[in-house]
């Protein structure tokens, strides 16, 4: 007895299930979900329907077959040995992609805390595989350990998620989440489609317990309580949770957010427990890879012992873990990893992400055909027969249609998949001729036919909004391969970019330069889109886009010099040269300041004997004290020119009259002077003496990447989101300013 291995019970196959889902699901659901708008939320309705279904038509099957193997155990009383092996071969597949997916989100919580994990690709790599190991490594003990542990990281999810979906509501306001509702103006069908996909991948890991069914106490009992829990309970969380989050933090501000529930914290209280929620966040996020490392294992065990498999994966230590397996699987995932640095190796590996769900779901629909034969074969009485074939149905419709939303290249890969795993089959069929009975071959024969015939409807149907996308080029083609884009910024240049408290990338155009990302990851159908803040200074941004260091530039003038080494997008800031005075400052030293021409003043007689008497100071070396010295020069000024080391001690001389104007990028002006505690003293002239649109910077001669930023950005000044997220930074625009948005913005 000493020796026996040790089991799950159902309360720990629960958290299990609970953990797979929402470790790293949740953890950036709400940021996905903002980039549709609220009207997202609705999508729920669909998806908890169609999942709940899937948990069903599991736990049914559980209680007729409790043979080791989960899903492919049930495919196998449909379709014989062929059938158990394809569902083993794409989840077995699907899963040990999707933990290297996983363990670089976990790398990307975690580098909130230690930023040389992501400071160069070889760091990230080396950082993914560190973390496979680790959780290969704590899986050494055995399902009761991994139970037991995923019981403790789980609680990383459950405490921040529990709380803002409980307690949360409290922090809700109905304006903020009635702004959120529709940002991009869809219609209710597009705000629901847009998100089904999203929200099935939520949910992909109710079948965790089936899978684990040979390492559970009492499976016949266990298994379906668990499928059904686990679904049911994170069905509640997702959708109190993202619901009540939309309504604390402005949707702009929640889409372009790394960490949302952290920020949701940090807006609630304070950015310590911001900070601190993030740590839980990461935990969650390491723990979900723990269980899913487990559920691999275990998977490569249940086909070895039915000599589907090698017999070396099958090979257990007395805690009942298969370590060896294990070791094997670490070091094939280390290697996926490492083609994240490979360009040729990382584009094949970015197809094999895209193919993550497909894999996944191929795998429900065979297994939960299956259920009508183990029905018949068990004798179900008619009433439940027809009760558990109407929700199987729906099951079976949701996962087609959720193959369908994946696109023809994710479909035609897949197949190429299931292809191969028949190849592979071919070798070891023999072993197992004699096994399928004549009944068996006939159910499945008729099964066959059903799913070939909805194979033939889904072909029938037209092609998903993304399906004729064509090839990318150029950034775009890296940063499909790589699955992550480096975003250039400059620290310190508030309210454009800069690090706020909690040590996160903020600003303006940082804003902008999220909402581009986000359509690259839509554009090229990424599942996943890593995007690494780069601070560079003003001196290297021409070679840092040059030698491909960045992908884009998060606000840049656009000046000739600077056309000589990138391309740019529309103007996304009606950049120029101001004026800031004191209050109090003289009548007609604001009038001759605020002139009449916008851009070049014209300084004669007494308005120039007046401004001779004046102390003026510019910021040192900027293009403001280039511009200040050649018009004192042309009009014959003698003014007192005071120069600074930068805006903000400008301002502290105009308050302390040692200065009676300073000039500066008139953005800046008005962000210091709304963020000091004497702005009511401090006035910033309408006038802008110069004009220099910000942009944002691109690679040189890369039409493809410009014209998904020009097509982003038209989209979003068109939007009513523009308007809040440009008042938050600058304060309400007036007309002037509405006008150079509705300008710039190009029709589609």
């Amino acid at each position: 007895m000493a020796d026996q291995p040790r089991k799950m019970n159902v309360v720990q196959l629960t958290f299990i299930v609970t953990v797979n889902m929402m470790g790293s699901g949740i953890i950036m659901l709400p940021t996905n979900m903002a980039k549709v708008g609220a009207i997202s939320l609705l999508s729920w309705l669909i998806t908890a329907v169609g999942s709940l279904a899937i948990a069903y038509g599991f736990a049914e099957a559980g209680l007729l077959n409790q043979r080791p193997g989960g899903m492919a155990a049930y495919a196998e009383d449909g379709y014989g040995k062929d059938g158990y092996f394809q569902v083993f071969f794409l989840y077995f597949l699907s899963i040990a992609i999707a933990n290297v997916a996983v363990a670089s989100s976990a790398l990307g919580y975690l580098a909130a805390f230690f930023p040389v994990l992501t400071s160069s690709p070889i760091a990230t790599c080396s950082g993914v595989i560190a973390l496979l190991w680790l959780t290969t490594v704590a899986n050494f003990g055995g399902p009761k350990v991994t139970g037991r542990i995923g019981s403790v990281t789980v609680w990383g999810v459950i405490l921040p998620v529990g709380f803002i979906s409980i307690a949360g509501w409290f922090w809700f306001h109905g304006g903020t989440f009635a702004a959120a509702w529709n940002p991009k103006g869809i219609s209710l069908a597009e705000g629901m489609g847009s998100s089904i996909s999203l929200t099935l991948w939520a949910f992909l890991g109710m079948e965790s317990a089936v899978q684990n069914s040979s390492a559970v106490e009492n499976p016949k009992r266990d298994v379906p309580l668990a499928c059904m829990f686990g679904t049911l309970g994170a069905a509640v969380i997702y959708i109190l949770s993202t619901a009540a989050i939309q309504g604390i933090v402005p949707n702009a501000d929640l889409a372009a957010s790394t960490g949302p529930f952290g920020l949701a914290f940090a807006r609630m209280f304070n950015p310590t427990i911001g900070s601190i929620v993030m740590a839980l966040a990461a935990l969650a996020c390491v723990g979900s890879l723990l269980g899913w490392q487990f559920t691999l294992a275990q998977t490569a065990k249940d086909a070895a012992d039915t000599r589907m498999f090698p017999g070396i994966f099958g090979k257990a230590n007395r805690m009942g873990a298969p370590i060896a397996g294990m070791v094997i699987m670490g070091i094939v995932q280390s290697l996926m990893a490492m083609s994240t640095i490979s360009p040729n190796l990382s584009e094949q590996f970015a197809a094999l992400v895209n193919l993550a769900v497909v894999t996944n779901v191929l795998p429900y629909i065979i297994s939960l055909s299956a259920l009508f034969v183990m029905m018949r074969n068990a004798g179900t009485p008619p009433a439940k027969y027809r009760v558990n074939a109407a929700v199987t149905v729906v099951a079976l419709a949701y996962s087609v249609y959720a193959i369908y939303a994946s696109g023809k290249d994710a479909v035609l890969g897949g197949m190429l998949v299931m292809a191969i795993g028949y190849v592979i089959y071919g070798f070891m069929a023999f072993r197992f001729a004699a096994v399928t009975s004549a009944g068996r071959t006939a159910a499945a024969s008729a099964a066959a036919v059903l799913a070939l015939a909805l194979m033939v409807l889904a072909g029938l149907l037209p092609p998903p909004a993304h399906a004729d996308e064509p090839t990318p080029t150029g950034s775009l083609a890296r940063i499909k391969q790589s699955g992550a884009i480096n975003v250039g910024y400059f620290n310190d240049a508030q309210p454009f970019s800069y690090k706020d408290a909690n040590g996160q990338v903020t600003g303006y155009t940082i804003a902008l330069c999220q909402k581009i990302a986000d359509e690259i990851k839509t554009d090229l159908g990424l599942a996943a889109l890593r995007v690494n803040w780069v601070a560079i200074s003003f001196e290297e941004r021409m070679r840092a886009m040059q030698e491909h260091r960045i992908d884009l530039l998060c606000g840049n003038a656009e000046t000739l010099t600077a056309r000589q080494a990138m391309s740019f997008s529309i103007p996304v800031y009606p950049g120029g040269i101001g004026a800031m005075l004191r209050s109090d400052a003289p009548a007609g030293l604001k009038e001759v300041l605020s002139g009449v021409s916008p851009s070049h003043p014209i300084w004669r007689a007494a308005p120039a004997q007046l401004l001779s008497r004046q102390t003026i100071s510019v910021v040192a070396d900027s293009p403001a004290q280039r511009w200040l010295g050649d018009k004192l020069g042309q009009l014959q000024i003698a003014a007192a020119v005071v120069p600074v080391a930068d805006v903000e001690s400008g301002l502290r001389k105009v308050l302390d009259r040692q200065s009676n104007v300073l000039f500066a990028e008139r953005s800046l002006l008005l962000a210091v002077a709304s963020s000091s505690p004497a702005s009511g003293k401090l006035t910033v002239l309408d006038r802008r003496f110069t004009y220099l649109p910000v942009a944002i910077g691109v690679p040189r001669g890369d039409d493809d990447m410009r014209l998904l930023a020009d097509r982003t950005l038209s989209r979003l000044f068109s939007s009513a989101e523009f308007s809040a997220m440009y008042t938050k930074w600058f304060g309400e625009p007036d007309a002037e300013t509405r006008n150079f948005f509705r300008l710039s913005a190009l029709p589609d």
